[in-house]
């Protein structure tokens, strides 16, 4: 631009001194000539700055194009989703060299090019480390080994780790993440009471911190999760679910599960011990929650849907 504003201050006292020496058509010729040449080589500069920007937008794509759901004995078949955003609101990737973390990106579900990323690296081997879940935050990925999440709330959450090697050639990777967490879901067979209004779940035995490295939670953690009662859920039976990382492929949880009303104070409680869990299976408790008996219990396994499977229990 700058140098179009130069050659027509030029042009412009070419033209004062032509007007004294030249016809007013012979000036107008070479004035059109001169401002033609500028704009033209304006032009020109800017293209090239275009094509470089188009050169220079990566050498590496990351696309998820499967999330797995693990097979377990028992279950003749693996389901899979290749579309991400059926299942997760929320993707984060970290990469990491020699330990240090060199690149980050978090996506969110709506965006153009959810599930895929383009990023630019220097060649070499790299650690990949990719999450997504349907918490409420992206996760903190302080290494591959050390992995937490918003409020320590732990969602439904599928992960990938490898090595990338980036060489001097353009390369698109794609990536099938697998299901990492073990889910605990309440049933309540009778009705809700109409003064409770939130239903708090507190367990030990599972890990809010995630380890990418081996697929299972580090951390002994105490985990509370509050789920609010809205007034449509109230005089109805309801369903309610949480989840932990198991610290091997199976395990146990304590699970105290408690109904408050609208100022906290506790209207009913139910202590469950050595809950079986295990990673990429849904532990169901059902029964009357409200009333004053429990039943004994009782073990089932079935298929359940995409999960690996379901393992019924009653109280």
């Amino acid at each position: 631009m700058a140098k179009s504003i130069i050659f027509i201050t030029f042009a412009y006292q070419i033209t004062n001194i032509m007007m004294k020496t030249m016809t007013t058509r012979w000036m107008i010729v070479v004035v059109f000539a001169l401002l033609l040449t500028a704009c033209e080589k304006a032009y020109d500069e800017e293209m090239k700055v275009d094509k470089t920007e188009e050169t220079t937008q990566g050498n590496v794509t990351l696309r998820i194009n499967n999330l797995e759901m693990m097979p377990f004995e028992n279950v003749t078949s693996t389901k899979s989703v290749d579309n991400v955003d059926l299942v997760c609101s929320r993707i984060s990737y970290a990469i990491f060299q020699n330990d240090t973390k060199v690149k980050a990106v978090n996506q969110e579900k709506g965006a153009e090019d959810f599930g895929a990323v383009t990023l630019t690296l220097a060649e070499g081997i790299y650690d990949l480390v990719v999450i997504a879940h349907n918490g409420s935050g992206n996760p903190t990925v302080s290494s591959p080994t050390k992995i937490t999440f918003s409020n320590n709330i732990i969602s439904d959450t599928f992960y990938y780790y490898g090595k990338l090697t980036v060489t001097g050639q353009s390369q698109t990777v794609d990536l099938t993440l697998t299901r990492s967490v073990a889910m605990f879901r309440l049933k309540t067979n009778d009705n809700i009471p109409n003064e409770v209004k939130n239903m708090k779940f507190y367990y030990t035995g599972g890990s809010s911190t995630f380890d990418a490295t081996t697929g299972y939670g580090n951390v002994n953690s105490r985990q509370t999760v509050n789920i609010g009662v809205t007034a449509d859920m109230n005089g109805k039976p309801g369903v309610f679910e949480v989840y932990t990382f198991p610290h091997e492929e199976t395990g146990t949880l304590k699970m105290t599960v408690t109904a408050e009303d609208g100022n906290g104070n506790t209207v009913m409680e139910r202590v469950f011990s050595n809950v079986p869990i295990q990673r990429n299976y849904i532990t169901q408790m059902s029964g009357e929650f409200f009333g004053t008996q429990m039943s004994g219990q009782a073990f089932s396994l079935k298929a359940d849907g995409d999960w690996g499977g379901q393992n019924d229990l009653t109280y």
